[in-house]
């Protein structure tokens, strides 16, 4: 089983519609995917309500009890679960990336989302080794501006995702019914930004695998002996 954390120490970055957008996408991929939600707004949880589909299942936690979630998911043959984690709580942030194979942290391309991306980094990678890269969310019609962030970004020597997500109406509209827009609006632009971002998210998950090496800083990490995701 793959685990990946959805890590942003800001709030409003975005991280729980990209963690149910990436499960629905492993979902229409055939894998069995899960979402853990650590946050006590209960973002996921509240969309898993509204949503007439069970798969994928959304936990909502605490930080008493997601391991224990964890392991029971695992233990009854998912392949991937996604953990939405909280703004803030670095504790519990922390315990939460230990359990990942991959870290990603979405940002928006303003100064405030900027400035925290190398503390939720810093945060997510303290006890070991994580791959971990930025994906850029909410991305707005003018280029320059998220061109200028990803050099930003790249300056501190942090690995960009290619794939850029757009403020797009999309997102709301299928949020309304508890659905993402791969399930609404399959041939739109917001649902082939989720799937380059889930095929991605795979390569990434099956080079950890096969290499056991986190080729964004040289270091080993610890291999994954599960199923691999698929590719998409």
């Amino acid at each position: 089983m793959f685990t990946v954390a959805i890590v942003n120490q800001k709030g409003g970055s975005g991280k729980s519609t990209m963690a149910e957008c990436l499960a629905v996408a492993a979902e229409l991929e055939g894998t069995a995917s899960a979402i853990l939600d650590l946050d006590p707004q209960g973002t996921v949880y509240a969309w898993s309500k509204r949503r007439e589909s069970a798969n994928p299942p959304v936990l909502s936690v605490t930080a008493a009890s997601y391991k224990d979630e964890w392991q029971r998911l695992k233990d009854a043959g998912a392949e991937l679960v996604i953990i939405d984690t909280p703004a803030r709580l670095q504790d519990v942030v922390l315990s939460a990336a230990d359990l990942a194979d991959l870290i990603i942290v979405p940002a928006k391309a303003t100064i405030k989302d900027l400035e925290r991306v190398e503390d939720s980094i810093k945060l997510a990678c303290m006890n070991s080794a994580k791959p971990a890269f930025v994906v850029f969310n909410q991305v707005r019609a003018q280029k320059g501006r998220s061109e200028d962030a990803e050099k930003a970004i790249k300056s501190q020597r942090y690995p960009v995702c290619p794939v850029r997500i757009g403020l797009r109406v999309a997102f709301e509209d299928s949020d309304m019914t508890g659905q993402t827009p791969q399930e609404t609006e399959p041939s739109g632009k917001a649902a082939n930004e989720i799937r380059l971002l889930y095929k991605y998210v795979s390569r990434l998950l099956a080079q950890v695998e096969s290499e056991g090496v986190n080729n964004f800083t040289g270091e080993e990490v610890n291999k994954s002996k599960s199923k691999r995701v698929a590719n998409g």
